[in-house]
């Protein structure tokens, strides 16, 4: 395998053991630093252990990254690496990076890690990197391993590396997973007001009124307040607003009446000249945010 072009190139490793994934990922980052290209391995600590005894002196010109604690919410695991990368490209005109995916036990969210696995080949396009995901086969579910396929073009599994016939474009994924949205039927409605600022203070009283810590109350404040003025300004007015729990999560819907737009990666490209932060922060305040239409208007939905 070795790298084209200047793009990213966005691979994954299906590994049995330890040992497999410490000697073809060591591999792939040596060949990487002889060639002048950074280093970074993310993994959790024992991990980076395993993999820093292997690199032995070659360590310390690789950048390694605890993500323990990375795999809260897809845009922000996203921003976290973002910002990892675009550091070691300050210093080298190119990258690699071994970075081993934490998808978590709850079934119910195994798509939204496939999508944003998905996102990953969109939001990072423009930065010569090359980044191998990697996955332990033991802990590996089906509905896993296959998203594991359809978002990487190139996977090695058993030591090959294989083009993968399922790979999906970003786009067609991403709108697939959100077809099915429809308006949650468990939230209440809350008074259309006039104005982001009386929208904000709406909203705020729910949300202290659900004993929600005030450190999230601000996040979810900021991420809606940006939803419901790019609702005014460019959705032709909010026509409607439901709140209330969903799941255990609370949850916001902004209905506009406009045509809305059909860019299921709105919100996840990071942020470069000609696209905009705020759906990109407003993404990584709040667990998930849907766009989809249905037939009260175009619906905004932000889950905290």
């Amino acid at each position: 395998m070795e790298p084209q072009g200047t793009a990213l190139r966005h691979d994954a490793l299906v590994y049995d053991s330890g040992d497999e994934w410490v000697e073809l990922g060591a591999a792939f980052l040596r060949r990487g630093l002889e060639a002048g290209e950074g280093g970074v391995v993310a993994h959790t600590r024992q991990g980076l252990s395993l993999m820093r005894e292997a690199l032995g002196a070659d360590a310390s010109e690789v950048r390694f990254v605890d993500v323990s604690a990375a795999y809260t919410r897809p845009v922000r695991t996203l921003a976290s690496y973002h910002a990892v990368y675009a550091e070691q490209l300050r210093r080298t005109p190119s990258l690699r990076a071994v970075a081993d995916v934490q998808f978590g036990p709850d079934p119910g969210e195994w798509d939204l890690w496939t999508g944003y696995e998905a996102a990953f080949n969109r939001s990072f396009s423009h930065l010569p990197a090359w980044v191998l995901c990697t996955y332990a086969t033991g802990s590996l579910p089906e509905a896993v391993r296959e998203g594991v396929w359809r978002t990487h073009p190139g996977v090695v599994s058993g030591g090959t590396w294989t083009r993968s016939a399922l790979f999906e474009e970003p786009e067609r994924l991403l709108r697939g997973s959100s077809a099915a949205r429809r308006p949650m039927q468990v939230l209440r409605p809350l008074p259309v007001v006039d104005g982001v600022e009386q929208f904000r203070e709406l909203l705020a009283r729910e949300l202290v009124a659900e004993r929600m810590p005030s450190a999230r109350v601000l996040d979810m404040l900021l991420a809606t307040s940006e939803v419901f003025v790019n609702a005014e300004q460019h959705g032709g007015g909010v026509v409607s607003i439901r709140v209330g729990r969903a799941d255990g999560r609370f949850a916001c819907e902004i209905v506009d009446r406009g045509a809305g737009f059909d860019d299921p990666l709105a919100g996840y490209l990071a942020p470069r000249p000609g696209v905009g932060a705020g759906l990109w922060v407003a993404r990584q305040l709040t667990w998930c945010i849907d766009f989809f239409t249905s037939a009260d208007g175009f619906t905004a939905r932000i889950v905290m």
